[in-house]
């Protein structure tokens, strides 16, 4: 039996924080928006208008009264968000961000709060993690050498890029 709701919806003030925090949660998480906040590819403000993306799509619960009527608006907000990041998403993971999101919602109505409690231990446990990625530009040490250590450091140096997840 299906214990989604069947007609008209008011989400509480505890289920539109949850709702609101679960959002921004997966939203961060999306490789398509991340790319191009980290990268500033919206412009200066691109963080500000991937948090506009999340009060978007928080509104967009919010007023939604009938669940049963579809969710077609939903992909347009997201798709709408990466447009003003200059940004497209052509791998599917608009579809993909845009279910996992209704998910959410009705796991919110719900009072299931599961999914927003992994994504905040995950989100804690990742932003502390520090990765090591090489660009490719590796060369083997014994093909050069140096008179000088200090220098042959700063070019290994150059050659990786530290990232904070």
């Amino acid at each position: 039996m299906d214990s989604r709701p069947s007609g008209p919806v008011v989400l509480t003030v505890e289920e539109k924080a949850v709702l609101n925090e679960g959002i921004g949660l997966i939203l961060s998480r999306w490789t398509a928006m991340r790319a191009a906040v980290d990268n500033g590819w919206g412009g200066r403000d691109s963080h500000l208008k991937a948090e506009r993306t999340v009060s978007n799509v928080l509104d967009y619960f919010i007023r939604l009264k009938d669940p049963t009527m579809g969710f077609d608006g939903l992909a347009d907000i997201l798709e709408n968000g990466l447009n003003e990041l200059n940004t497209l998403a052509d791998d599917g993971s608009l579809e993909e961000v845009t279910e996992t999101l209704i998910d959410l919602y009705y796991e919110c109505l719900e009072g299931n709060y599961q999914r927003v409690e992994k994504l905040r231990v995950t989100s804690s446990q990742t932003s502390a993690k520090v990765v090591k990625v090489s660009n490719g530009n590796d060369e083997d040490e014994d093909d050069e050498e140096s008179d000088d250590e200090d220098d042959d450091e700063d070019t290994k140096m150059s050659n990786v890029l530290y990232v904070l997840l």
